[in-house]
């Protein structure tokens, strides 16, 4: 698959100078401009990307993502894009997401990029989350010594629809020197109070009648996710652990990340490319 993207990259920019402008479709991202547009930031990308991060696998998810990417201003666009590489992140939909927000493109850590860059602080061994349901057996004495203090036994044996809706979310690590973290447990309520309080990305999809925040598409996600922000604000952490989590916020807020460490030569984001649009709201 890998292969025959590079073939289309390369049939789309074999005239990458010539004025191209985007033709309505449902699927942005099998379109030429779209492949011409990122081939021509794809150098910058890369070098901001980790070594350990296929280059062709990021290039891949970020050609998907573009899709419904087809209103917002390029220049977030490209940014959302560069965050992703900064962090290593592939903006697959289980590590990162770029959404959009109005006409701002956002980058969004999933849960599972969270974890990831938490491991690379080398100061965390492991990062168990999961949710309890309803006739799963567990118990949680907060004055217990760790790990006595928290038990969970999902009942696998039952079919999921028997086993119950979910009741808890949690988090809790084990760090590299030995020892666990404390337990961090959310009901539902605490989820729904965390959405209505701090995402004004959420707010904008009601408003707007869009319902297509994260906290719209996948509420167990975003669930899942607050356990391990708080987590990771009582675990000894890194200074990419605490840009991510900046970051994260940012999301909520409907702000364009900043990026730090990346070149600030870039090309211009307005070339008749996905996305462009010269009025309307900025969001």
């Amino acid at each position: 698959m890998t292969d025959d993207l590079k073939a289309r990259v390369r049939e789309a920019t074999a005239t990458a100078d010539e004025p191209t402008q985007l033709e309505p479709s449902d699927d942005l991202a099998t379109q030429d401009p779209a492949l011409k547009w990122l081939e021509r930031r794809r150098t910058y990308i890369a070098h901001a990307l980790p070594k350990h991060i296929d280059e062709g696998h990021f290039i891949e998810a970020a050609l998907t993502s573009m899709g419904k990417l087809r209103n917002c201003h390029t220049d977030t666009i490209y940014t959302a894009l560069m965050a992703c590489a900064r962090f290593g992140l592939a903006p697959d939909g289980v590590r990162a997401a770029i959404v959009p927000f109005g006409k701002t493109a956002t980058f969004v850590p999933m849960y599972q990029g969270l974890i990831d860059v938490m491991h690379r602080s080398g100061k965390v061994a492991s990062i168990r989350v999961d949710f309890i349901r309803e006739q799963d057996v567990w118990d949680y004495t907060p004055t217990a010594p760790s790990p006595g203090d928290f038990f969970h036994k999902p009942r696998v044996e039952l079919p999921k629809d028997q086993r119950g809706d979910v009741i808890l979310a949690y988090a809790y690590a084990w760090m590299s020197g030995g020892g666990r973290s404390q337990v961090i447990l959310l009901n539902r309520q605490d989820a729904i109070e965390i959405r209505d309080l701090y995402s004004k990305a959420y707010a904008h999809h009601e408003s707007k009648g869009t319902r297509d925040s994260a906290w719209h598409t996948n509420f167990d996600q975003q669930w899942a996710k607050s356990a391990i922000r708080r987590l990771a604000k009582l675990v000894p952490t890194s200074p990419e652990v605490i840009d991510l989590l900046r970051a994260d916020i940012d999301a909520d807020e409907g702000r364009p990340t900043v990026i730090r460490a990346v070149a600030v030569d870039t090309p211009d984001a307005t070339d008749g490319t996905p996305g462009d649009t010269s009025e309307g709201e900025q969001s």
